[in-house]
């Protein structure tokens, strides 16, 4: 039998045995439907080993959405919620007043909504901690007050949608917004019914309830928001469109995709790649690698895997739906990158095969022919504090520290099979991401095994003075770390 702390309030759980998981179920009686009940105790019968389940939790989200649609409705609905806490390791009822004590065995927090359908509201759930998922995800962090104590959920923001306020594409919206605004000041929080309402389009009829949005009301929503987004249409890119899911992922921007087949909307929030397949032929980019995307899916709980190839495997947590039938996807930019990601392909194809600055003329060491790039976007910020932590060759690092550079970059990262399998690169090539796609000069620096480059943005004509250039010595290739901030590798 599962051990209770009875309060009127905070309720601790001991889940065992299937009989514990229904004593959950009876307390949070009609806060969860049978559904939602069955998705929870599935997904983490066998990593939770206690629930703190907080009654008459007030929730921005649900608050946000009960006081513009459901107070409205002739039926009551409560105006609080029920949050409730998972913890891998047993937790005696005499510890509840400390749990600052059990931040390592902190599953994360869901929030039931007493809606009536889709119960689950504001998820927070630690990928780290399921065994089940795997791969580079987008994550930040959060902090929960439990009875005075302070932990910290990591994850990527969830929610379902409640089939009222928000569908499927709000949801995959809501889960991008809040991202955004827990992890970086400049972007403001957004509850469900602001969210619904950052689009005036009504051609597919009146905001709410809704009936679902289109891929143009998504990104309408996305600028109100204050992005600059890309929208991309498989049938028009499909040659790169993989490829560009695939760089803004790496980029650590999640995505609204649409599976149009399915009349449905879900949030990429990372990728799994296996870098010890056979090697790929060369010249080859990352996403060569990629077994799948990371997704929340509002129908199902969060850190869905979406295969790239059949048969689905055994083991993880696999979606039904393939990478294949995401035929339109939205990318939340920045208002001051103006390179996007098919630019960026273009530009550093161009770059490495060119007579004069290519891999081929400047570098005996390495052959374009040869090598796998991976191709990215991230702040300079983040870039030169990990650059200057490696050991670069050369103290490049140092030079890089010392460059001005715009808010964001592109970096194109140079590397070989054997090299890139262990995590490591040759070199670089670092592009201006306020650049116009037509610029003759958009890139920052050119590194080679053996050769560096470096390019005045400031010049406006091709005065040789804006380059400092000059080759390495050495006679052989001297390896150094991938940039990695971007993702959490689970």
């Amino acid at each position: 039998m599962p051990v209770f702390h009875e309060k009127e309030q905070h309720t601790l759980v001991q889940v065992e045995s299937i009989e514990d998981w229904q004593s959950f179920f009876n307390i949070c009686e009609g806060y969860i439907t049978p559904r939602d009940f069955s998705l929870i105790h599935n997904y983490l019968k066998e990593v939770a080993k206690t629930i703190i389940v907080e009654k008459g939790y007030v929730d921005a989200d649900y608050r946000d959405t009960y006081f513009n649609f459901f107070s409205r409705k002739f039926a009551q609905y409560p105006s609080k919620t029920i949050r409730v806490n998972f913890f891998t390791e047993k937790i005696a009822p005499q510890m509840l007043f400390k749990l600052d004590r059990y931040q390592e065995a902190y599953v994360g927090f869901i929030v039931l909504r007493p809606n009536r359908v889709f119960t689950i509201g504001r998820t927070i759930l630690d990928p780290e901690k399921l065994p089940f998922v795997s791969g580079h995800i987008c994550v930040s962090q959060y902090p929960v007050h439990i009875l005075g104590a302070e932990l910290i959920a990591t994850g990527f923001p969830y929610m379902s949608q409640d089939s009222d306020v928000t569908v499927c594409a709000h949801a995959a919206c809501w889960m991008i917004f809040r991202y955004f605004s827990q992890r970086y000041k400049r972007y403001a929080e957004k509850w469900p019914y602001e969210v619904s309402q950052l689009t005036s389009d009504v051609s597919k009829g009146r905001l709410v309830p809704s009936k679902g949005l289109t891929a143009h009301q998504v990104t309408e929503m996305f600028s109100n928001f204050g992005f600059s987004p890309e929208i991309y249409i498989r049938d028009q890119r499909r040659d790169l469109f993989d490829q560009l899911l695939y760089m803004y992922v790496e980029s650590g921007l999640p995505v609204v995709v649409a599976l149009s087949g399915h009349a449905h909307a879900i949030t990429i929030i990372g990728h799994l790649s296996d870098y010890n397949i056979v090697e790929p032929e060369t010249p080859a980019t990352s996403d060569a690698y990629l077994s799948g995307f990371i997704a929340n899916d509002d129908n199902f709980l969060p850190y869905h895997a979406i295969r790239k190839n059949d048969p689905a495997p055994a083991d993880g947590y696999w979606s039904r739906f393939k990478t294949e039938e995401i035929d339109t996807f939205i990318v939340p930019l920045y208002e001051k990158i103006h390179l996007s990601a098919e630019h960026i392909v273009e530009l550093s194809k161009a770059i490495l095969t060119e007579d004069t600055l290519g891999l081929n003329a400047q570098s005996s060491l390495l052959r374009y022919e040869d090598i796998v790039t991976r191709t990215f976007l991230t702040s300079s910020k983040s870039f030169k504090r990990m650059r200057r932590a490696n050991s670069v060759p050369f103290g490049i690092a140092n030079v890089y520290c010392e460059m001005p550079m715009p808010k964001f970059i592109w970096v194109c990262e140079i590397s070989t099979p054997e090299l890139f399998k262990d995590g490591e690169i040759a070199g670089e090539i670092l592009f201006d991401a306020t650049a116009n796609p037509h610029d003759r000069m958009p890139f920052l620096s050119i590194h080679y095994p053996d050769f560096l480059l470096l390019n005045d943005r400031d010049f406006l004509t091709d005065d040789p003075k804006r380059f400092n250039f000059g080759a390495l010595d050495t006679d052989k290739i001297i390896p150094y770390p991938c940039y990695v901030n971007n993702l959490c590798e689970v």
